[in-house]
């Protein structure tokens, strides 16, 4: 009797089991079924808003199509009601004219000279630190010449003074003046009775023509007004071809 009621619990158990195991997999199914209805949902919805704004941007390009035709229709019609009154306005502009120089055949034609003058501006550049340079290097200047000078003599003659301040006179604004001592064949002749040793002939030259220098450039400043002058004495001399001796003064611009 006991061994007849445990199998039928059991056969009862496993019939309880397999009904609740039936009732999960439907729901797992039925989940599963709302899931792909959602999906399926949302893409039917992206693809109407999709459509929606295809429809939208086909209407707004056909209204503005259409807007600028008629503009441009506008605009024709305004040209073309315009152009006839033109060419009246022309034509009565013409038999003005016409009428005009008819007119003017009977007076006298005048003619009027037109005489233009050049206006020549002068424009002052201030020295700085950055153009010193090229005012320094400058290779613009005037020229003065004093070669009335006797042998190994270093002091400006009055001839050399007149011409040295008429020169001075006309080359007020130059930017500065240069001084160079000028040797005369009787100097080197002078020279070598001194001393037969060419370096000793040389050191006497190079002092004649520095004291014609030193002696011209204090003569500049008094003869010149403006006591500020900028004058640059030079190292060298100039050997004269001609038997000139004296000095020459340049003025640069």
């Amino acid at each position: 009797m006991l061994e007849s009621k445990s199998e039928e619990l059991k056969k009862a158990l496993e019939k309880s089991m397999s009904k609740e195991n039936i009732q999960e997999k439907l729901m797992e199914e039925k989940l599963k079924q709302d899931q792909l209805n959602q999906q399926e949902k949302q893409k039917q919805k992206r693809i109407f808003y999709i459509l929606i704004t295809i429809f939208t941007l086909i209407i707004i390009s056909l209204s503005a199509y259409l807007l600028n035709t008629n503009e441009n229709s506008q605009i024709a019609k305004e040209d073309t009601n315009k152009k006839p009154q033109k060419e009246v306005t022309k034509n009565i502009n013409s038999t003005k004219q016409i009428k005009d120089i008819q007119k003017d055949t009977t007076k006298p034609i005048i003619k009027e000279k037109i005489i233009t003058k050049e206006v020549i501006v002068e424009k002052k550049v201030p020295l700085s630190n950055e153009n010193f340079k090229e005012f320094f290097n400058t290779k613009k200047f005037n020229l003065a010449k004093c070669y009335n000078y006797k042998t190994f003599e270093y002091m400006p003659t009055t001839a050399c003074k007149e011409n040295l301040s008429t020169f001075l006179a006309k080359n007020k604004k130059a930017i500065r003046l240069e001084v160079i001592g000028v040797i005369s064949k009787d100097d080197i002749k002078e020279a070598s009775k001194l001393s037969k040793d060419e370096k000793i002939q040389e050191y006497i030259l190079r002092g004649v023509a520095r004291d014609r220098v030193v002696e011209a450039s204090w003569l500049i400043k008094e003869i010149n007004e403006d006591k500020n002058i900028v004058i640059t004495p030079v190292n060298y001399y100039i050997k004269s071809k001609e038997n000139n001796k004296g000095i020459v003064l340049r003025a640069y611009y």
